[in-house]
């Protein structure tokens, strides 16, 4: 459901948890997968699902080997710091042959 929120309504504690109601109702009992980039969107859906469903979520991250030299572990570090297990794929190899 898309509601509109005004700055004067809102309430970022409310909507968090609205959007942790929504993950759950979704994801029931099950397990999640979802894809981190490093960016603010996917960073806040991984910390929305970490929130919802703890360690029943699989976060991956695809390493493309075009990032700046050290980005790919600074993601991963940071969110092994929140306490959010990253699994980092390698496709380096892939994404070069690709751009010949």
């Amino acid at each position: 459901m898309i509601t509109e929120i005004t700055v004067q309504n809102l309430n970022a504690e409310h909507f968090v948890q609205g959007k942790v109601d929504e993950i759950n109702a979704a994801v029931g009992e099950g397990t999640a997968i979802n894809a981190l980039s490093g960016g603010v969107d996917s960073s806040t859906v991984t910390m929305l699902g970490h929130r919802a469903l703890g360690n029943r979520l699989e976060t991956v991250f695809i390493d493309n080997g075009l990032m700046r030299e050290g980005e790919p572990e600074e993601v991963v570090g940071f969110f092994k710091d929140l306490g959010v297990a990253v699994k980092v794929v390698d496709a380096r190899q892939a994404f070069f042959s690709a751009l010949k």
